[in-house]
């Protein structure tokens, strides 16, 4: 799917992560990501980024340090981190979608941190951001994402 250039410049880092091969986004893990993609991230999802940090499960002092010497997350420390750049991205596609929300035309990510902010009956009133430090969590999350930006959903 083409999508415009503005969107892209803006967003470029999801994009990118988002249209990558599952091969590709596999040996991003595995190289691991650099620490700084955790500040843009929580920035543009309007989340402090020491929440972010606590719900990815990842330790402040630890990014602090790889982020002063120069050094990529670890393979653990990288997977919550993709999988949230992806959740992202996604956001940012469907959000040049006809059928979706204004509110997330406006602005699809500062929409995704509300949303990921927002406890849910069906999350056993947890907010989704509360699931994205474990694998199945993300999976869960994904698929309630996905769920709310189909049409008919309740994005």
């Amino acid at each position: 799917m083409a999508v415009s250039s503005d969107i892209s410049v803006t967003y470029a880092i999801y994009l990118d992560v988002v249209q990558a091969t599952t091969d590709e986004r596999i040996e991003r893990v595995r190289r691991g990501l650099l620490p700084t993609l955790i500040m843009q991230l929580a920035h543009d999802l309007r989340i402090p980024d020491r929440n972010l940090a606590h719900y990815l499960g990842l330790n402040r002092a630890t990014l602090r340090r790889k982020i002063a010497d120069d050094e990529r997350l670890g393979a653990q420390e990288s997977e919550g981190l993709l999988a949230t750049a992806t959740l992202a991205g996604s956001v940012i596609m469907a959000s040049r979608q006809p059928s979706v929300a204004k509110a997330i035309v406006v602005d699809p990510l500062a929409w995704l941190g509300r949303w990921m902010r927002t406890p849910m009956v069906g999350l056993d009133g947890r907010a989704p951001i509360q699931y994205m430090d474990v694998v199945e969590g993300r999976a869960l999350v994904a698929r309630w994402l996905a769920s709310a930006l189909s049409p008919g959903g309740s994005a």
